[in-house]
């Protein structure tokens, strides 16, 4: 997210759609939660809307945000919270936790984004990474908010490591959702299917639960994201 390379984000769409999921949400921010190991300072890479900055506010927890599209700038200042348009313009070494949600999917330049992340974190500071799984669950949401690529445990495990990251975990997150997807690229080809706050919303309180219940024995197999805590070598 260099100030070269900012353009408005396509996906605001589906960041409305997504506050249509607060049980999805909530699954993420309690993993954010427990990844943080400490009381430092916090940068949110990536924040979108401010859905998760505004959860750590809503528990009395400022932090800071990198985000380069003018809408939702102007949302999470609404927040009343510091926003970066550049991770390269966080100090060095200054956080002690960084998270990242549904955002290196995005990255042309991933690997010089993960070494900026790096730099920003403090000795031993801690990565939480959220992005999309599988290749071949790709379908029109990914391309309607401009996603570069879908990872697995082993590719993002790598990228992490090419940026200086020693990996703690890594997990698949939403089992469900893998043949959910499989069954949305069906669908879509047979024009019965948009994403939509009714469909994320029924997907949310009708198979989310059942989908986390799975993860306990299927998180190391598969799922619709891949989940990573890293820490600053």
């Amino acid at each position: 997210m260099s100030d070269s390379a900012i353009r408005e984000y396509e996906g605001h769409r589906i960041l409305e759609a997504m506050r249509s999921a607060p049980r999805y949400a909530d699954a993420i921010y309690k993993m954010i939660r427990e990844a943080n190991p400490g009381t430092g300072p916090i940068l949110d890479f990536g924040a979108g809307d401010g859905l998760f900055a505004e959860c750590f506010l809503r528990d009395g927890v400022h932090v800071v945000c990198v985000e380069p599209d003018t809408a939702n700038i102007q949302a999470i200042s609404r927040l009343g919270l510091q926003v970066l348009s550049d991770i390269g313009h966080a100090h060095d070494g200054y956080f002690d936790f960084i998270y990242t949600v549904n955002v290196l999917e995005h990255l042309h330049d991933l690997n010089n984004h993960l070494r900026q992340v790096h730099r920003a974190l403090a000795a031993n500071g801690r990565l939480f990474v959220f992005v999309p799984a599988f290749n071949m669950l790709w379908t029109s949401l990914d391309d309607e908010v401009a996603h570069v690529q879908r990872f697995t445990r082993t590719s993002l495990g790598q990228a992490l490591a090419r940026a200086g990251f020693e990996l703690e975990t890594t997990r698949y997150f939403d089992s469900a959702g893998f043949p959910a997807a499989l069954t949305v690229k069906v669908l879509e080809r047979l024009g019965l299917f948009q994403y939509s706050p009714t469909t994320i919303g029924f997907y949310d309180r009708a198979i989310l639960p059942v989908s986390l219940t799975g993860d306990y024995l299927l998180s190391s197999v598969v799922g619709k994201n891949v989940i990573a805590i890293a820490r600053k070598s």
